[in-house]
């Protein structure tokens, strides 16, 4: 428990490794934070329901969309009080935000808050959806990254890698995006960095081979690296179970689902902790994973709830849809957001001794699950725990996976390796998954090429069962 449990004092011991630059220096967010995350539940609760007040009133009088939303409930603002509450109100769809996007705004701001721009997603629907942004809706995005460094435990001055899409890295000088095979380097962490003095951030572009990647931070050498799920874990499958990065010490997975298997993979191979947060376009920052592995709201930008089928809270253990309600962004306030993504419900306090509210293990998209026969996600698991258990002898060779569900529930494990996969290797999955009681058909073949989806995200997981929109979207 010594390893996970944390206090006010030491949060605050941790923070001042973190120096603030000069035109900073006399700001209190940072350690407002701190005390946020350890205030009594009681008090957690009446701040809460302060801001949900706020915003909600503020909706109602300036928003087309809650305006009229109330009126057919016959709702005032003064009925949303608490979180609970907020299951008067039916859920906001992704589909209902791309319909009614211009009903969404406000038609007035508060002296002082502007519209700086919009973030663009293009999630399950496959159609982009547009969010405004205030200034300080954008200003909370950076501000809740350092927390959740001081939380991982990131020491500021090291060198933080990245490797993501072009588009997603920083610019070169000449404002063009970085090349295959380039380094793009800036002399402090991206966003944290205008508030603290860190050491500096270098990028690599994911289209680069796996080959050249572990090269290229080898070359580096950084202490932490920021990446894809899928892509952490090619980078353990492609070093032949020997990491040579030896700076490492620690990596942060983003954008894709990780799965607990991947998680077990990539920690055990690189010998680094993995961590993580969860955010939305739409929203923007929404929780950080703690080391006894909840995902802790960033309640000073947004509330969450699990709720089921009806909208109606999970009871602590149940899994349920991740619905997300903005506190800080007046241009376009979403309150009960769906954002198509599952977790497992739970209930304060947190083992690691934050009273934030949290949220357990994200299952995946509630929108491709629900099409799934019965049996079909624990048929998944047993396929992935074969995989997870393959002596290392067997695996050197494979670099991606991706297991796939025909209409006729058979499976195929499609393998991408750097040479043949050893019959070995596909005789110890047959023999694992036919030692489980469900009778699952599998079939193991290599290819050429996993492709990604059109968003860039890889997808170990593809069903015929799915939506077709999920299939190409993300």
């Amino acid at each position: 428990m010594a390893d996970i449990t944390t206090t006010r004092a030491l949060e605050f011991e941790v923070q001042r490794q973190w120096r603030l630059r000069p035109h900073y220096s006399h700001v209190q967010w940072f350690d407002a934070l701190i005390d946020r995350e350890f205030v009594s539940v009681e008090q957690q609760c009446e701040l809460q329901q302060r801001d949900l007040q706020r915003i909600v009133t503020f909706a109602v009088s300036n928003v087309a969309y809650y305006h009229n939303l109330f009126a057919r409930r016959r709702l005032k603002p003064t009925d949303i009080q608490t979180v609970d509450d907020l299951a008067k109100l039916p859920l906001l769809s992704q589909s209902a935000l791309l319909e009614h996007a211009q009903q969404l705004q406000a038609v007035t701001l508060p002296s002082g808050e502007r519209i700086i721009g919009r973030t663009l997603s293009s999630g399950t629907t496959g159609r982009p959806k547009q969010v405004l942004m205030t200034a300080t809706s954008n200003l909370m995005f950076s501000v809740l990254a350092q927390r959740q460094y001081r939380i991982y435990r990131f020491d500021p001055l090291s060198t933080f890698a990245k490797i993501r899409w072009a588009h997603r890295l920083v610019q070169r000088a000449d404002g063009t995006q970085n090349p295959d095979g380039e380094t793009v380097r800036i002399p402090a962490w991206r966003y944290v960095g205008q508030f603290f003095e860190t050491g500096p951030e270098v990028g690599f572009n994911v289209t680069n081979s796996v080959e050249q990647q572990i090269d290229w931070l080898q070359n580096q050498p950084p202490q932490y690296l920021q990446s894809y799920a899928g892509t952490l874990e090619h980078l353990a499958l492609a070093c032949d179970g020997h990491w040579p990065v030896e700076s490492l010490k620690a990596v942060q997975a983003i954008s894709e689902q990780l799965t607990p298997q991947m998680r077990s993979r990539i920690e055990s191979t690189l010998g680094v902790p993995v961590q993580q947060n969860y955010g939305l376009n739409e929203i923007g920052m929404v929780a950080v994973r703690c080391p006894a592995g909840r995902y802790h709201t960033h309640t000073e930008h947004c509330l969450v709830e699990i709720v089921d089928d009806e909208g109606q809270p999970c009871v602590p253990g149940e899994r349920g849809r991740i619905v997300v309600t903005g506190l800080r962004n007046l241009a376009m306030p979403l309150l009960r957001y769906d954002t198509d993504d599952t977790a497992i419900a739970y209930e304060t306090p947190c083992p690691c001794g934050r009273t934030l509210p949290s949220f357990g293990h994200i299952a995946g998209r509630y929108r491709r699950y629900s099409y799934l026969p019965a049996g079909t996600v624990e048929q998944m698991d047993v396929i992935h725990t074969a995989l997870e258990t393959v002596p290392a002898a067997l695996i050197q060779n494979l670099r991606q996976y991706q297991l796939h569900q025909y209409r006729d529930h058979r499976f195929e494990l499609r393998l991408l390796a750097a040479k043949p996969m050893p019959q070995a290797f596909k005789d110890f999955i047959q023999t694992q998954v036919a030692a489980n009681e469900a009778e699952i058909s599998l079939e193991i073949v290599e290819v050429n090429e996993i492709a990604r989806s059109t968003g860039g995200k890889f997808q170990y997981v593809t069903s015929d069962f799915f939506p077709t929109a999920d299939l190409h979207s993300e």
